[in-house]
């Protein structure tokens, strides 16, 4: 999001004409003053960059908190988050990842969990949000190895979003992100 500076010159073109054009190098030069500015402010607003944190965070999550790497990601796009599922302590998570790999904002207030491979436990599990943490879940116990098939459904306020894919007990283990170290 950048802000832009917006200047109306209308004021000044009919000052051009009350004056008969006596002042209008001096006019056009503070014109272009402003536009020169405002060109500046908004190549600065550009590349102010944004702050990244370099130490891992743990559970329960801020926005902006930066999570070990772990779990399945999916894609959405190059300007949507990444959704994150992970099992943690062996219950299910759900996150919002953003470019820079922090804790985004949920994008969803509901949820469920279903297995599609055979199972003699149970086969569904719904998700809710987590309290004091940025991020769904559900309390129920999965004991490992946590290797299934799944479909992961969420609910932004009546738009239902589905997504199937493969869990494998690899993505259990939590990876330290590049360039990212543990709190001191």
């Amino acid at each position: 999001m950048s802000a832009k500076l917006v200047i109306d010159l209308s004021p000044q073109i009919v000052h051009f004409y009350i004056m008969n054009y006596k002042k209008l190098p001096l006019c056009l030069a503070f014109m272009l003053s402003f536009s020169v500015t405002s060109v500046w402010a908004e190549e600065a607003a550009e590349g102010a960059e944004k702050e990244i944190p370099t130490e891992v965070s743990e559970p329960p999550y801020q926005i902006g908190d930066l999570p070990m790497e772990q779990g399945y990601y999916i894609e959405r796009g190059e300007e949507a988050t990444k959704i994150n599922f992970r099992i943690v302590n062996n219950q299910m998570r759900v996150y919002w990842i953003d470019s820079d790999g922090l804790i985004a904002e949920p994008e969803a207030v509901s949820g469920n969990v279903r297995f599609t491979t055979a199972s003699s436990g149970r086969t569904f599990y719904g998700l809710t949000p987590l309290s004091g943490d940025f991020g769904m879940g559900s309390p129920a116990n999965l004991p490992p190895p946590h290797i299934f098939n799944l479909i992961l459904t969420l609910d932004n306020s009546g738009q239902i979003t589905t997504h199937n894919f493969r869990y494998t007990a690899n993505l259990d283990e939590a990876v330290l992100p590049e360039g990212a170290s543990f709190p001191e």
